[in-house]
């Protein structure tokens, strides 16, 4: 797909405000996915391209957390099977669904992260009490499921694994979100290899907004954010999202109606 200067500036700005969300609030996906479909990509093509900056972010968390000596590898590898398998599946499907169809399914997603943002539920993973490890059938189970949406559509897939890390499996949150890293590139990697042998990623539109992404990380991680400018990314991120509901619902009733 060719695009002008401006669209190349737009999709670098939106894979900057994808880093950088990811980084101090999370959601960044609600940002660029729809932004992707904006511009103009189909539903499919979108949804494959916004994961080059989903996998690069990931990777350089997990490089930066492994320096630290703060992943427990052995718990992320072995969660990795179930998150892994299921995140082919998803990406699978994903390719099956007519695109007309997973636009709808994309707009759906963008509200549940909107009533995740509203509902705090990051404050309720914060507060969980640590329990006993246990990575039984549940867990694993759950962490299968959850690796079915990440393949499927990847929005908000990183709060679902806190959740299951965290409230089911009894980790730790530093813990949990370090493994949490982890499994987003094994994840993020073999859906993208199923999208590309479907040829559904743009790599021009995933290349620029991976190094916006890469500047959006990097911003979010020297950026010393208080508690106050946190509210403040938070407000923004909702006054964004609900703008773009507001143009998919438009959007996708023009496609039906039009």
């Amino acid at each position: 797909m060719s695009f002008s200067p401006e669209i190349a500036a737009v999709v670098v700005v939106a894979g900057l405000l994808c880093g950088f969300l990811n980084t101090v609030a999370s959601s960044g996906s609600a940002v660029s996915l729809p932004i992707l479909l904006w511009i103009g990509l189909p539903a499919v093509d979108a949804n494959a391209t916004n994961r080059v900056p989903v996998l690069i972010g990931a990777i350089a968390a997990t490089i930066g957390l492994a320096r630290n000596g703060v992943v427990p590898w052995p718990r992320a590898l072995f969660a990795a099977i179930p998150v892994t398998l299921g995140a082919a599946l998803g990406a699978l499907l994903s390719e099956a669904i007519p695109s007309h169809d997973l636009r709808l399914v994309i707009t759906g997603a963008v509200v549940a992260a909107l009533i995740l943002i509203l509902a705090k539920l990051k404050d309720v993973i914060s507060s969980a009490a640590v329990g006993t490890v246990r990575f039984g059938w549940r867990p694993m189970l759950l962490l299968f499921l959850v690796g079915v949406w990440t393949g499927f559509i990847v929005l908000d897939c990183a709060t679902y694994m806190l959740l299951v890390l965290v409230l089911m499996a009894g980790l730790p949150l530093v813990e949990a979100n370090a493994i949490k890293n982890v499994l987003l590139v094994p994840t993020t990697a073999v859906a993208m290899l199923i999208f590309a042998s479907n040829q559904s990623i743009d790599w021009s539109l995933g290349g620029a907004m991976a190094l916006g992404s890469i500047v959006g990380g990097f911003l979010g991680t020297r950026l010393a954010i208080s508690e106050q400018a946190r509210r403040w990314i938070v407000g923004l991120l909702i006054t964004v999202i609900v703008g773009e509901l507001i143009h998919l619902s438009i959007q996708y009733y023009m496609d039906l109606f039009g």
